[in-house]
């Protein structure tokens, strides 16, 4: 093979790397969000693959392991609940009984959260507590 089209053959595969990996972000960015017992629902048909659920923290359920950055609690609504990890530590903002979306993927019955997002707690009543949280 000749130097140019060595060059030429490099060239491409990066310009194929390049569109698969900004079709993978844009097809991430557009993810559809799906409400808890909708999420429940569909779950084996999503497992392993990045989604997004809508729910509320239920009250009792959290779990805080400061020197892990581990946070474990459920996320429900009407129709189900499922438990969430997140190991990106807590969000300055947590509080039980509110509204938060997660971001992550459904492996063996968890929901592993690289993304977890709360509502402001303020605009839903009540003060920010990190302390009462149940530690192991």
């Amino acid at each position: 093979m000749n130097r140019k089209l060595k060059n030429m053959l490099g060239i491409g595969i990066v310009a194929v790397l390049i569109i698969y990996l900004g079709a993978q972000s844009f097809s991430n960015a557009l993810s559809f969000y799906y409400e808890v017992g909708e999420f429940v629902q569909k779950a084996d048909s999503l497992n392993g693959k990045v989604v997004n659920v809508n729910g509320t923290i239920v009250k009792g359920s959290t779990i805080w392991e400061p020197e892990k950055a581990r946070l474990t609690f459920k996320l429900g609504d009407n129709n189900g609940t499922i438990t969430v990890v997140s190991n990106e530590g807590m969000p300055g903002n947590y509080k039980e009984e509110i509204p938060a979306v997660v971001t992550g993927y459904f492996v063996n019955g968890t929901f592993q959260a690289t993304v977890v997002v709360t509502k402001c707690p303020s605009k839903y009543g009540g003060d920010i507590d990190h302390g009462d949280h149940n530690e192991t």
